[in-house]
């Protein structure tokens, strides 16, 4: 069987579902805008007068008490209470005969002492406000005036419809998520177990069985399988039979592992649009810290024990088996997220958020561990792939759809949907894992301090680690899970809009970097892939620096996501090229994990870098800062590859002619 058939299967039924949604999303567009827009005119109105019947009952209050309607004083911050207490009304105007007496709100609503709502608007224009007018008691020429947006109405539609958007985003990488795990399961999966058994049978090992109870086409297919193995009358191998079947059922279990790991990461994905925020709310005063500082801590200690954890959990994994150490980190994230939302001061969430972190890095390293368990080496990308693809995925799916939840249920019950869905992953994890461990050819050993000195040693290690490979984590955690939603929610924006923001980070992942990729392997220039990249990330702190809120936001953090898809594919393949030596003596692997390791630190430093900028110099300064030191790091990885490139071979360099 060819794997692309069940690509093209796959592509072909997600085309099909995103069309029926996109139908379906304008749809309910057209009847939010049909069915809601006649009712939110009018409530606007009512509330209008709600807010101009408490002004109007103070005048005439002082007119009944014998004061001059047109001698009263004080009657200009009256209006700019009442219009500071009501943000959606755009102006407040007393009129009397005509003219204004007293007037608080937007210079737009007036042209000197007259209001301009009664003006001819141009044909085809419709009114900028609209105008509530309410009589006082006892004098018909006096009249006050409440205007409110008329874009409010428009504002409020378009708000519905990119909320639909972008839970029709979600919804299509969610269906695509549940069509690989039910044609993985239902065809990929038996038609790979089915190959693999017809492999070990022309190998001699004909004590294997497909063994499958499907009620349909492949279960039919595999029964006729065994049928023909049973008939076979030469001697069977029984001896490999067992390895091998076992073997074959690890790999029908990948596809499902995916699943689980998708709705684990989504878990923490829900938090990333409103984790910063959360933190300034539950700030206490530190002696010696910064509040910018103190909200950091959280943050960068996670991710340093996220990192350390990595390694010690993988040498659990390897002795207690991939299934314990999963359930086990699944539960600590259970109760770390449950912890986060239930914290009453910081103390807690920093212990919450530290119990969360370990439980997220044993997942992870005991998911990956039992996919290079469970697939043969040559398949071993692929399947490696698939799984940092369910990760992937929910990097889209969680900030556009935790901050719509966030904004309409709150970040505490937020967090407790999380810890849900941590206990759904392990639930799914418990049924797909095997209980014992398999067995492996070789153990591979931890991380040892030799090993980073003689990697540290390799100036273009340091070079694509230190700064190419730490700088990416640092302007990751410090731009978009740090400043930026602190600095749009500080704007006032909502958190909605915020996760909309985040999304478009994740969506130009997934678009530009496999293009990336094919050109970087087409070209053969990896540096230049990296150092294009570095000065991209640079230019995106520097515009998410400049005013314009949601705009420069946008473009920013688009220009943030395809320069980290540029880094992305070239610093792996770089990375076999500038360690030759250390892969001959240490591993790939252990050089990988090395990579990874200091990778991870640029993560740690992000959020205190992040806050010392931001207590000193304020959001725009903070992100000029961040700007500056990517753009430091590029010209250092520039000049130590220049400086240590490596030399072409005696026999390519060029020859005297003897004289």
């Amino acid at each position: 069987m060819k794997l692309s058939f069940i690509r093209r299967l796959n592509w072909m039924l997600t085309g099909v579902v995103s069309v029926l949604m996109l139908v379906s999303l304008a749809v309910q567009t057209n009847h939010v805008n049909t069915l809601f827009r006649p009712l939110i005119e009018p409530e606007l109105a009512r509330k209008a007068e709600v807010v101009g019947s408490y002004v109007v009952a103070q005048i005439d209050r002082a007119v009944a008490l014998g004061f001059e309607l047109d001698k009263l004083v004080g009657v200009d911050e009256l209006l700019s209470d009442a219009l500071a207490a009501n943000p959606d009304v755009k102006y407040l105007a007393l009129e009397i005969g005509g003219r204004l007496h007293a007037f608080s709100g937007t210079e737009e609503a007036r042209a000197g002492n007259r209001l301009t709502v009664a003006d001819p608007l141009p044909e085809g224009e419709s009114p900028q406000f609209l105008d509530t007018v309410l009589a006082l008691e006892g004098n018909e020429a006096a009249r006050l005036h409440i205007g409110v947006d008329s874009g409010y109405v428009r504002s409020a539609m378009n708000e519905v419809v990119f909320d639909l958007g972008s839970v029709l985003i979600v919804a299509i990488l969610l269906n695509v998520e549940i069509l690989l795990l039910v044609v993985g399961t239902s065809v990929a999966a038996p038609l790979r177990r089915v190959t693999a058994v017809m492999k070990q049978a022309a190998d001699g090992h004909l004590g294997v069985r497909v063994a499958l109870r499907n009620r349909d086409e492949v279960g039919e297919l595999s029964r006729a399988v065994d049928w023909a193995l049973d008939s076979v009358q030469h001697k069977a191998d029984m001896t490999a039979s067992e390895p091998a079947m076992t073997k074959i059922g690890m790999m029908q279990r990948v596809v499902e592992l995916r699943f689980a790991i998708f709705i684990f990461s989504l878990a923490e994905e829900l938090t990333r649009t409103f984790l910063s925020v959360y933190i300034k709310q539950l700030f206490e005063p530190v002696p010696g810290l910064s509040m910018e500082m103190v909200i950091g801590a959280p943050i960068a200690l996670f991710m340093l024990l996220w990192a350390v954890s990595q390694p010690i959990a993988g040498s659990v994994s390897e002795r207690r088996g991939r299934r314990a150490v999963f359930l086990g980190g699944a539960l600590l994230s259970f109760v770390g997220l449950v912890g986060s939302g239930l914290a009453t001061d910081l103390i807690q969430l920093i212990v919450a958020r530290c119990l969360t972190a370990v439980g997220y890095a044993s997942v992870f390293i005991a998911a990956q561990g039992f996919v290079i368990d469970a697939t043969d080496p040559k398949q071993r990308a692929q399947a490696i792939a698939m799984y940092a693809g369910g990760i992937l995925s929910a990097g889209v799916c969680g900030p556009a759809i935790g901050g719509v939840i966030a904004g309409q249920v709150g970040f505490r019950t937020t967090f407790l949907i999380s810890a849900g869905l941590a206990l759904l992953a392990a639930f799914m994890a418990w049924q797909v894992l095997p209980r014992v461990r398999a067995a492996q050819a070789k153990s591979g050993r931890g991380l040892r301090l030799a090993d980073a000195v003689l990697c540290l040693r390799n100036p273009r290690f340091v070079g694509l680690a230190v700064f190419s490979a730490v700088p990416a984590k640092l302007g990751l955690t410090a731009l978009l899970f740090f400043l930026l939603p602190l600095a749009l929610d500080d704007q006032g924006v909502s958190q909605s809009w915020i996760g909309r923001v985040l999304l478009l980070y994740w969506l130009l992942m997934i678009v530009v970097s496999p293009m990336a990729a094919k050109l970087s392997d087409r070209s053969g220039q990896r540096i230049g892939f990296l150092v294009a990249g570095g000065l991209v990330a640079a230019g995106a702190a520097w515009v998410l620096s400049m005013p314009g809120s949601l705009g420069t936001a946008l473009a920013g953090v688009a220009l943030l996501g395809v320069a980290h898809a540029m880094l992305g594919a070239p610093q792996l393949a770089m990375l076999a090229d500038v360690c030759v030596k250390e892969r001959a003596a240490l591993g790939e692997t252990t050089v990988i994990g090395m990579f990874r390791l200091i990778e991870r630190l640029g993560s740690v430093i992000a959020p205190f870098l992040a806050g010392l900028f931001l207590a000193h110099y304020g959001y725009a300064g903070a992100l000029k800062g961040i700007g500056a030191v990517l753009a430091a790091c590029v010209a250092v990885q520039l000049l130590l590859s220049t400086l240590f490139r490596p030399r072409p071979p005696a026999a390519d360099l060029p020859q005297r002619t003897p004289a």
